[in-house]
């Protein structure tokens, strides 16, 4: 069975450490390809950004499977809520196998301004080494969302991530249409 998330993303997912970036840290996507995994196979879950919808996946494998229930059994989900969940999460799953594993918006819980920054990459670093060397024994699947302008103090722990990757894969979504060009100059009524 071959599914693609991106032209270089399919089932099987190969061993190795990919980061999908865009918008909403690419949780449909992730979530689609979570029910096609879990149709055969278990797969681990870390949500740090609330992303993981399972009631979206469970509508899924109804049209995928005869039995979503099985299917749904096979998905382990956890959730971090803090920079340090984050940190005991992927220290905690580092004896799995051949499992995939998926981390939903993985940056979320790293922006917390009551962290200070210089603690927050100390834990991200931790966080991509854990990260690395799961991916040694398993695919590894990480959503990650561009940052906004408002954590720009932070943009240094999304590079970080983009470093540690074995793939980076942008998912552009599309914009807006484009607004027609309107000179300066010209005044336009309210009324």
């Amino acid at each position: 069975m071959e599914t693609s998330l991106a032209p270089s993303i399919q089932i099987p997912l190969p061993h190795g450490l990919t980061m999908l970036c865009g918008a909403h840290a690419v949780a449909g996507p992730m979530l689609d390809l979570c029910a096609q995994i879990a149709l055969t196979r278990t797969l681990r879950i870390l949500d740090c950004g609330n992303r993981s919808d399972m009631y979206y996946v469970a509508k899924e494998l109804r049209f995928l499977t005869r039995d979503p229930a099985a299917a749904l059994m096979r998905i382990c989900l956890s959730r971090a809520f803090t920079c340090y969940q984050t940190a005991a999460l992927l220290e905690n799953t580092l004896g799995l196998r051949e499992t995939p594993i998926f981390v939903f918006d993985l940056l979320t819980t790293f922006l917390d301004e009551s962290v200070s920054l210089r603690e927050a990459e100390r834990l991200m670093t931790l966080c991509l080494t854990h990260l690395r060397q799961m991916s040694l024994e398993n695919p590894v699947l990480v959503g990650i969302r561009p940052l906004a302008a408002s954590t720009e103090a932070r943009a240094g722990l999304l590079e970080q991530a983009r470093t540690a990757a074995d793939q980076w894969v942008v998912k552009e979504e599309p914009g807006p249409p484009a607004l027609p060009n309107v000179s300066d100059e010209i005044q336009l009524p309210l009324f």
